[in-house]
């Protein structure tokens, strides 16, 4: 039931990710959803194809304005203890502390220091170039030998603008599934060929939304490989 973590949204706000990337390693391939109870108007997720938004990355602009190929970037991953998700829901506004070092015995999660995982991957099972992603974004690092010193890594700022041009025509109304949920609906995900969002709970407050969700622990053979790695 999601009123404790989407009730203050705005009714357009987005936080688009796939599950476990800030927190897990390797992070969960497959999610699973099923609708236990579900308001008369509003609730819905959203999802989009990954393998279309790494089709439409802007590489150009991103090398042109920051100075890093897509392929050969890897994003750091943060659950920060006080955060603001910007309105479109790919990054972050602003950002403090860390979870885990302002609340008393730690936060339950396996990584609270973050993640490190590149931002194209080569999906395992079928070879798909694909992205993979999360708005809790602390900063960027590049792999490639030929950046300049100035351009190996990007921080808070700069890292959160670089994943907001990256994600944005993926992340298109044309190219978002809008999911309006029954009783009994279940869905299952791929987390590498999908990134996905709740929806604010302002369209049905003082209804119940109630949703059961599994998120399946992978092996380290499936952690997310770089795409440019394994196509050279």
């Amino acid at each position: 039931s999601s009123p404790g973590v989407y009730g203050h949204w705005h009714p357009d706000q987005r936080a688009w990710h796939c599950d476990g990337l800030a927190d897990t390693h390797p992070p969960p391939d497959l999610t699973t959803m099923r609708c236990i109870k579900t308001p008369s108007i509003g609730g819905e997720t959203l999802f989009a194809s990954s393998v279309r938004a790494a089709e439409l990355l802007p590489t150009e602009l991103l090398v042109d304005e920051f100075g890093m190929h897509p392929e050969d970037v890897r994003v750091n991953y943060k659950l920060f203890d006080k955060y603001k998700i910007a309105r479109e829901g790919t990054h972050l506004e602003e950002a403090e502390g860390a979870k885990g070092e302002t609340r008393e015995g730690g936060w339950d999660v396996n990584l609270s220091g973050g993640t490190s995982v590149p931002l194209v991957i080569r999906e395992r099972h079928t070879g798909r170039k694909s992205m993979v992603g999360t708005y809790h974004v602390a900063s960027i690092v590049s792999s490639s030998n030929s950046c300049s010193l100035e351009k190996k890594s990007l921080g808070f700022r700069d890292a959160n603008a670089y994943l907001a041009k990256a994600w944005k025509p993926g992340l298109s109304e044309e190219n978002v599934y809008k999911h309006r949920w029954r009783v009994g609906d279940l869905a299952a995900w791929s987390n590498r060929l999908v990134i996905h969002t709740a929806t604010s709970t302002k369209a049905y407050d003082g209804q119940e939304r109630l949703h059961t969700r599994i998120r399946m622990r992978s092996l380290e053979e499936d952690a997310p490989i770089p795409w440019k790695i394994q196509s050279s």
